[in-house]
């Protein structure tokens, strides 16, 4: 169609104008025209990875183009990402990234890639906000209690983190509330989760499902989701906002990115498809099941919660005195 149109206008360009003219019509073809590789910045078998593959198929079917899923672990996932922010701007490599994306940039002094020059934050594919879980011997019934229990008793109440995105959590509540807590590092979630449930820890700010059979049973308190709403597996427990606390919102954000310069068109369209895939009720039900809830936004607005959370974390870290990496 575009060389039709061209050969339309050929009588009234001159001549020298149809060199300029035909290449233009690469560019007029529409986007996807072949496969689209898909970067993961971590191994296969974490949650990145698993959203990846569940979400490419479907984008795959809708644009009618394979998506092929590769992972490029390494450097606490700074490896994949540069790895897409060094790609050609059209759309054809995206990246699947959660709180690397976010947290990377206020943990490593030096970066290979600019995180807001570089990168084009797409659409949001869901949130898995993190619960404050608390032993049922913490004399705390709700979020104001937890606080008013830590300043009755300062540096006594402690704190599991099954990583730095669950320690960055304990921070963020600690600063913003003037705190004093002893933050216990475990290696992964499961195990912080646990040291609740057993009492070596009195609370933790993390993902809540692998003990949701443990909430259900009494043995951890859930006391608030530190997310924009509730969530299905833990109907009764309020949000941060709900329970007094509007200005604390952590957990893991589920996100598509492309390179920075890609066309606004290409971008639209990827974000478009993308919350459509997430906005079928079959879908965010596969999404629940990995812990996330769906939450669709625009172009816009995934930006400018993309560049808050970058400067977020970025203060906590420096407020925390955690140590960067070069």
């Amino acid at each position: 169609m575009c060389f039709a149109n061209v050969v339309k206008t050929v009588s009234a360009l001159p001549v020298i104008l149809l060199a300029f003219a035909l290449p233009l019509c690469k560019a007029w073809a529409q986007y996807p025209e072949r496969a689209i590789r898909a970067i993961v910045p971590f191994a296969p078998g974490g949650s990145n990875d698993g959203m990846a593959r569940l979400i490419s198929p479907e984008i795959a079917r809708a644009l009618g183009q394979q998506v092929i899923v590769e992972n490029r672990p390494g450097a606490a996932g700074n490896i994949g990402i540069d790895a897409v922010a060094k790609s050609p701007p059209n759309g054809y490599t995206i990246l699947y990234s959660a709180t690397a994306s976010t947290q990377n940039p206020a943990l490593f002094r030096k970066l290979p890639y600019d995180p807001l020059r570089d990168i084009q934050p797409v659409a949001e594919v869901g949130q898995a906000p993190y619960v404050f879980l608390v032993n049922p011997r913490v004399p705390a019934r709700n979020v104001q209690d937890l606080v008013d229990v830590a300043r009755k008793n300062p540096g006594k109440l402690n704190a599991s983190s099954g990583g730095i995105g669950t320690r960055l959590a304990s921070e963020l509540f600690q600063i913003q509330n003037k705190l004093t807590l002893e933050i216990i590092p475990y290696n992964g979630a499961g195990l912080a989760a646990l040291a609740v449930m057993t009492g070596e820890a009195d609370f933790a700010i993390i993902d809540a499902s692998p003990v949701l059979g443990q909430i259900a049973a009494g043995k951890i308190r859930a006391l608030a989701v530190a997310g924009e709403k509730r969530v299905k597996s833990l109907p009764n427990v309020p949000t941060t906002t709900e329970a007094g606390f509007p200005g604390y919102k952590s957990g893991t954000i589920f996100g598509v990115y492309v390179a920075a310069g890609t066309s606004a068109d290409t971008v639209q369209k990827l974000n478009t498809t993308i919350n459509k895939i997430i906005s079928v009720p079959s879908m965010a039900e596969r999404l629940r099941a990995l812990g996330a809830e769906a939450n669709p936004k625009s172009v816009e607005e995934f930006s400018a919660l993309y560049r808050k959370e970058i400067e977020k974390w970025k203060a906590i870290v420096k407020q925390a005195n955690i140590p960067t990496v070069d």
